[in-house]
């Protein structure tokens, strides 16, 4: 079909590949801040409670606009729109480093992640505009490697980086010229005149994207396996570094390296994730294995003391996301699925996550603040995110469209 793109041009693989490399800064900043969480502490005396909220306000604001923000950008051309979040988000970094108090942190941290949230719709738009459909779930195994790559020495060096600099604000506001080069970056390569010819929008078909949330049913199993696997991330990666300074006797510039684990396997891992979606037969398997395993690798990472154990327990933790790639195209082969309609989905994919990455940190906090002990809080979240295994095990058993390398649906039924 005209409106698809048959080749990847090297220059959608370097656009995505770059806006990938946002994403997994943005997230950065929120995953490193466990490790960040004993000086901010000691700094601004932060609560239990209080370090749940200021992760919690991250995952929250992104799980209450992903949706509405997917819908109501999407008419918008994704190059420009990932462009301004960025130019409006990078200032907030500043802000946090600046923060003299709980409040105004906390205000830094929301007002940085509202302006990310707006280039939600960017993601299934860039892949569209940009990239083959059979190599969809390629392009984004690809991007997982580079986000571990990005996160695993985030997390690994970060201990040493705030000791070397003396103050975990210096390190805000590195990450703050961080993100102005990545400004600098994206106008010089995602350049809209090199761009393949953009698809035809839903509105020529005469149908809201809104719809997606009805026709599509399965859409809300994938979303509700990813809450779960999100929050048992956030949690760990907020508390975890805690629990081991306070009980274990793990120092932080131990527990960076121990935590890096979780984007080591990753690296090369995350290229399996294309090669699961086109080559596993059942859909259910997809979802349900993940999910089972984020529980138990949750559990016995909390319990665990020695670190040679520790590595093995958190690289199985970190392994699980191998499926994600193949998880979050999965609304690319829904049958007759629309392009917009792909961004809906994805947002409410993404506002199931937010949620869970909000819902893990806060719920550890709860639990920490009532029980005094962080190791009840992540025990009592692990066995939660249990339940994915059952969203799982509700999803349809079928091949879809992208299994094997095949088409996507909407262009089988527009060349049809």
């Amino acid at each position: 079909m005209a409106d698809e793109v048959q080749t990847t041009p090297p220059r959608g693989w370097a656009v995505i590949l770059l806006f990938r490399a946002q994403q997994s800064s943005v997230i950065l900043v929120s995953y490193t801040f466990g490790l960040f969480l004993p000086f901010i502490r000691e700094d601004l005396s932060i609560t239990p409670l209080q370090a749940g909220l200021l992760q919690g306000v991250w995952w929250i604001t992104a799980a209450g606009l992903s949706l509405p923000f997917g819908a109501w950008f999407s008419r918008f051309r994704p190059v420009p729109l990932a462009l301004v979040s960025l130019v409006l988000g990078a200032p907030f970094l500043f802000v946090q480093a600046l923060a003299p108090g709980f409040w105004l942190l906390l205000l830094g941290r929301f007002c940085f992640i509202l302006f990310h949230t707006v280039n939600t719709p960017a993601r299934a738009l860039l892949l569209r505009q940009w990239c083959a459909p059979h190599q969809y779930a390629l392009v984004q195994s690809m991007g997982l490697s580079q986000h571990s790559v990005i996160l695993a020495l985030a997390v690994s060096l970060s201990p040493w980086v705030i000791e070397g600099l003396g103050s975990w604000r210096i390190a805000y506001a590195v990450l703050g010229g961080f993100f102005t080069a990545q400004i600098l970056a994206w106008l010089l390569v995602a350049r809209e005149k090199h761009a393949p010819p953009p698809p035809p929008t839903d509105e020529e078909e005469g149908q809201s994207p809104w719809l997606a949330l009805r026709k599509f049913p399965q859409g809300w199993l994938i979303a509700a396996v990813m809450l779960f696997l999100s929050s048992t991330w956030t949690g760990i990666v907020t508390f975890l570094p805690t629990l081991w300074v306070d009980e274990r006797d793990i120092s932080l510039t131990l527990g960076g390296p121990l935590l890096g684990f979780l984007y080591y396997g990753l690296i090369p891992g995350g290229f399996l994730g294309g090669w699961l979606l086109t080559k596993l037969h059942s859909r259910k398997v997809l979802l349900v294995v993940p999910a089972l395993l984020n529980a138990v690798f949750g559990v016995v990472i909390t319990l665990s003391e020695a670190p040679p154990l520790l590595m093995v327990f958190i690289t199985g933790l970190g392994l699980v996301w191998i499926a994600t790639p193949a998880i979050q195209v999965l609304p690319f082969e829904f049958p007759g699925v629309l392009p917009r309609e792909v961004a809906v989905l994805t947002g409410l994919i993404l506002t199931f996550m937010g949620v869970g990455f909000a819902v893990g940190p806060m719920l550890v906090g709860v639990v920490a603040q009532l029980t005094g002990s962080i190791q009840t809080g992540l025990i009592a979240l692990s066995l939660l995110t249990g339940l994915g295994v059952i969203a799982g095990l509700a999803y349809p058993d079928e091949p879809g469209a992208l299994h094997g390398g095949r088409t996507t649906p909407q262009a089988s039924v527009r060349g049809s």
